[in-house]
């Protein structure tokens, strides 16, 4: 009996080397509000809602309200201060990662890790709803002197727009959530 169940491991341990596991998209049932053309969708829809479900999950887990989970995150989470380790859930690391695959989010890179040539983040921000921020962002970006600190007191009132502006919503993740995420992820993250 002993050799059956020893086989039967060694088989599927044989059969499984050198097989990444998936990533399990746990918002895939959600509305696709991010549409990006040529652009792993349903990564940056993921990367969004997943956000978004951090920031419940920390700040306001009784109403899930936009308001009050961005109103306690975003001036900390812009200038990098935010007690990340704190606010991040299972699916935050394997997201980092998989942005960082896709080139949206860059190792080292200063003084955001934010890939603004990618074709993602020049879709996003041509997609922010305010023309004002997306040209600012645009201009600062053009200059190379786009840093994240610029806009702590400009998102301070976003949460009741996050509803309305997608776009700037998965902006305000990337910039001041995932991209400062890639400077505390171990080095050897397994594989999903």
């Amino acid at each position: 009996m002993k050799k059956i169940v020893f086989l039967i491991l060694t088989a599927i341990l044989i059969t499984s080397c050198g097989q990444e596991a998936k990533f399990d998209f746990k918002f895939s049932n959600k509305e696709q509000v991010i549409s990006c053309s040529g652009n792993n969708n349903a990564l940056l829809n993921e990367a969004l809602y997943s956000f978004e479900n951090d920031l419940y999950t920390k700040y306001d887990s009784i109403n899930n309200s936009n308001v009050k989970a961005y109103g306690a995150f975003i001036y900390r989470g812009m200038d990098g201060s935010a007690k990340y380790e704190s606010i991040m859930t299972s699916n935050t690391y394997p997201i980092v990662k998989m942005l960082i695959e896709e080139n949206i989010l860059i190792k080292d890179k200063a003084p955001s890790h934010l890939n603004y040539d990618h074709p993602a983040v020049q879709c996003i921000v041509d997609n922010i709803n305010d023309e004002e921020l997306r040209i600012a962002i645009k201009a600062l970006v053009d200059s190379k002197t786009m840093n994240p600190k610029l806009f702590t007191s400009r998102f301070r009132n976003f949460g009741r727009n996050a509803d309305r502006d997608r776009y700037l919503a998965l902006f305000i993740g990337l910039e001041g959530y995932y991209q400062q995420i890639v400077n505390i992820m171990p080095q050897d993250l397994p594989t999903y």
